[in-house]
């Protein structure tokens, strides 16, 4: 595993030079979508769901499951696809700034009581479940919101 300090040194994902595939999580309770406020960029200070990078010979269902235990302290498992979204975001001057495949799952906690808070990780900012009617009340990334109508989830 890549730790923070050495992606700063050789971050590859501004100005890339091909898409980087990054993976995330719907977890549900009660019509309520666990989300996270991102501390870092792209979308720093927006509201996701949980995630992050596919890692190199790293299956994508495991990243996923991988990714949410570390920004959630969730254990989930996997139970089937939610959908891909191409993340692309442009700077100032048109050039491509960030590129993304984002591959979501639909997964389940399979460990700890159903009724416990997240943690937020050390990338993240905070964590919470947030009803589905509220939704549109936060400061969402534009995948996740692209993701949210195709589902038809607090945005139909």
């Amino acid at each position: 595993m890549v730790n923070r300090e050495e992606l700063t040194v050789y971050d590859t994902r501004r100005y890339p030079v091909r898409p980087h595939v990054g993976v995330g999580i719907l977890l549900i309770r009660n019509n309520h979508l666990l989300l996270v406020k991102r501390k870092y960029d792209p979308d720093a200070g927006y509201w996701s769901i949980p995630g992050g990078h596919l890692e190199l010979g790293e299956r994508v269902q495991t990243a996923a499951e991988r990714e949410g235990f570390e920004e959630t302290g969730f254990k989930v498992k996997v139970t089937k696809l939610a959908g891909i979204i191409d993340k692309i975001m442009y700077d100032d001057l048109g050039k491509i700034e960030y590129h993304y495949v984002l591959v979501n799952y639909f997964v389940e906690q399979i460990e700890g009581k159903s009724d416990q808070p997240p943690k937020a990780a050390s990338d993240a900012l905070e964590a919470k479940f947030v009803p589905f009617e509220e939704l549109k009340k936060y400061k969402l990334t534009e995948s996740l919101i692209e993701l949210l109508k195709q589902l038809k989830i607090g945005f139909d």
